[in-house]
């Protein structure tokens, strides 16, 4: 978690987006960024739709909504009625909740900080 407050310390603060913060504080690359933006927040599509929209293969598409889900910044539900049995479709949870969860890393983050310094202060 420092690393990822060193890198955000280190990004000019008059450039730097709340899309920037999501970035550093749940290790997205951009693949996934591309990713989650091209995700509903409802409704939900196919791993495949995915890979077309960002102009990656599905595979790649795949890993990087596995990713997210981990992340939990979006979820994947299983529908049946398909020629193979099942699809996975994959939608993203509403702006307002990713900028809540990542402002809650953000200060969980910082209390492990803050501990570690005064912890530092305490044996000087």
């Amino acid at each position: 978690m420092i690393e990822k407050m060193g890198k955000l310390s280190r990004m000019e603060p008059n450039s730097l987006s709340c899309l920037d913060v999501v970035r550093c504080i749940h290790g997205l690359t951009d693949t996934d960024i591309k990713t989650l933006e091209s995700l509903p927040s409802t409704d939900g599509i196919t791993a495949h739709d995915v890979g077309e929209a960002i102009g990656k293969d599905r595979s790649t598409a795949h890993r990087s909504l596995e990713k997210l889900v981990s992340a939990g910044i979006c979820f994947k539900e299983k529908r049946s009625g398909t020629p193979r049995g099942y699809s996975n479709y994959y939608q993203r949870i509403s702006t307002k909740d990713l900028y809540k969860m990542t402002e809650k890393s953000l200060d969980e983050c910082y209390a492990k900080v803050k501990v570690a310094l005064d912890n530092v202060k305490d044996n000087e």
